[in-house]
C-alpha cells in the first residue's frame, strides 16, 4: 500500500511525483510524460522472440521514469506500476501503451534541470 504521495510538478505533458512505501520508507520520484506519438515496437522491451503485430499497438505512448535511491523491491513494482495507470487513467488507456522504466540513484531536486525545455513551454499548475 502506498502510505503517502504528492504531486511536486505539474505541465502540460508531464507530472512529477513523489510516493513513500512501506515501513523502511521507500521513497520514488516518478516522472510521468505523455510523449504525444504512437507506440512504436522499441518502447515495449519486450524479448528478442517476442511476438507483436504493428495493429496491436496503441495509439499514444505515456513514459513513466521511477527514480529510487535504493533498489525498487519486487513488491513495490505492482503498486507503483498501479499508481500510475490510475494517475493516467484521464487519458483514455484504451488508447495508451504505458511503459514504466526503474533507475537507482540519488534523488535530489537537480533532477529538474533536465526536464527538456519542450514541457516548460506550456507550464500548467491547474
Amino acid at each position: 500500500m502506498i502510505d503517502y504521495f504528492e504531486r511536486k510538478l505539474r505541465f502540460k505533458d508531464m507530472e512529477i511525483w513523489d510516493i513513500r512505501l512501506g515501513k523502511d520508507i521507500y521513497i520514488y520520484r516518478l516522472f510521468i510524460v505523455d510523449e504525444n506519438r504512437a507506440s512504436e515496437i522499441k518502447d515495449l522491451n519486450l524479448p528478442p522472440n517476442a511476438r507483436v503485430f504493428e495493429e496491436d499497438l496503441r495509439e499514444n505512448l505515456i513514459t513513466v521514469k521511477v527514480y529510487s535511491e535504493k533498489q525498487v523491491k519486487s513488491e513495490h513494482i505492482e503498486l507503483i506500476d498501479q499508481f500510475a495507470k490510475q494517475l493516467t487513467d484521464h487519458v483514455a488507456l484504451a488508447h495508451c501503451d504505458i511503459h514504466l522504466t526503474f533507475y537507482t540513484g540519488k534523488i535530489n531536486d537537480d533532477i529538474f534541470e533536465k526536464i527538456p525545455l519542450k514541457h516548460l513551454l506550456h507550464f500548467n499548475q491547474d
